[in-house]
């Protein structure tokens, strides 16, 4: 399991990961092969690459569930 408050430092110290969040509608959202290209000033949400498509994501780090297919837990 790893810890919330460590998903950011775990982001930026991966050259590349997968990540599951929770959407705002409910669903659940999976991109495998990720970079994170920033994380925003107030702490709250970080911009992620899906490095296939190209494809920027901003993802709220309270809504992520997982990080290189290992819970995440508040």
């Amino acid at each position: 399991m790893i810890h919330i408050s460590k998903i950011f430092e775990l982001a930026a110290t991966h050259k590349e990961f997968s990540l599951a969040w929770i959407a705002a509608d409910g669903r659940r959202v999976e991109v495998r092969d990720a970079t994170c290209t920033s994380v925003h000033s107030s702490g709250s949400t970080m911009n992620i690459k899906c490095i296939a498509s190209g494809e920027i994501r901003k993802v709220n780090r309270c809504s992520v569930i997982e990080f290189n297919s290992e819970e995440v837990v508040l």
